[in-house]
């Protein structure tokens, strides 16, 4: 492989431009140059795309096909269960491989949770199941696109469940995964971390509700006091309207559009999602599998191209 780092890409919902993106993907001679790609799914499902799609298929050995999907049939746009079960047989199938050291690190695309728990895996995404795989005790999800990193504390839950969720011991266990993969990961010495506040204007002195104070503040206290350089709560509106983002290594939202929905705006297609806690190296582009244009040939990779792209250097900074 010329010492360039193997990296195993998931075919993501077969109903869904994962498997078109994966194709477009193995083509582009600017990743062949940095990195050895694979992907693993079902033959079919790259000969359906390839040939609806009028995408060159390389040869087999950049696949790992799974087997035991001879007879399904495509039905782009739609969630089902055995598009559920080849989505996550090969993330499950990807993670393991990754674990016993065959692959420097993967990237997953993009998978309906629906279809998942249709096809058999409880899981309400890739990060949850990633930690069930892998046993970590832990998880964080990262969000990154060049020098703007955002992350989400609470992720995959109702938005009445935020408040219920958010104490001190689960902001100091994320800020701490967090705090750790900037400094082991991506090299960052004593990042700046800064943290939203739940309730608009940061409560406005109770009268938009407690949280703030008696949840974060008091975590931000405390973690101050044991040596992390942690800031905040800060109102989200105003934090990021006046740019202050742009002074911490990353911020912290309290729950999940709080912090995707700036940062898909100001990462411009180009944001990529890291899993932090787990031991293994997992990146996916910040975007859904997208069913209302599968199969037509119009998918955007640049998410997905800057995926690997950090796949390839955290995995070359793991082996030095």
């Amino acid at each position: 492989m010329n010492n360039k780092p193997l990296i195993l890409l998931t075919c993501g919902d077969p109903n869904g431009i994962g498997p078109e993106i994966a194709l477009r993907i193995l083509n582009l001679s600017h990743l062949k140059s940095i990195a050895e790609i694979h992907v693993i799914g079902p033959a079919g499902v790259f000969d359906y795309y390839s040939k609806k799609l009028c995408i060159k298929k390389p040869d087999n050995g950049k696949f790992l096909f799974l087997s035991g999907f001879e007879r399904y049939k495509i039905k782009e746009g739609t969630e089902d269960k055995t598009a559920g079960r080849i989505s996550g047989d090969a993330v499950r199938i990807a993670a393991e491989l990754c674990m016993s050291g065959r692959y420097g690190a993967i990237v997953t695309l993009p998978i309906s949770k629906k279809a998942l728990n249709l096809g058999g895996y409880n899981y309400s995404g890739h990060t949850e199941m990633l930690q069930h795989i892998t046993g970590a005790r832990e998880t964080a999800m990262i969000m990154t696109s060049g020098k703007l990193m955002i992350s989400p504390l609470t992720v995959h839950i109702p938005i009445k469940e935020v408040p219920l969720k958010l104490n001190a011991k689960l902001i100091k266990n994320k800020i701490i995964i967090i705090n750790n993969s900037l400094v082991s990961v991506f090299g960052i010495i004593k990042p700046a971390i800064a943290l939203l506040a739940l309730n608009p204007h940061a409560g406005d002195n109770g009268l938009t509700g407690i949280e703030d104070k008696t949840v974060i503040s008091r975590a931000v206290r405390n973690l101050r006091n044991i040596g992390f350089n942690v800031s905040g709560p800060f109102p989200a509106d105003g934090f990021f309207g006046s740019g202050a983002y742009r002074k911490y290594d990353i911020t912290a939202g309290m729950y999940h559009d709080q912090a995707l929905i700036p940062f898909k705006i100001l990462s411009l297609k180009k944001g990529v999602n890291f899993t932090a806690g787990i031991p293994i190296i997992r990146t996916s582009p910040a975007h859904g599998t997208a069913f209302d244009i599968a199969g037509k040939g119009t998918a955007d990779i640049g998410s997905s191209v800057e995926a690997i792209k950090l796949a390839v250097k955290l995995s070359v900074n793991s082996h030095k």
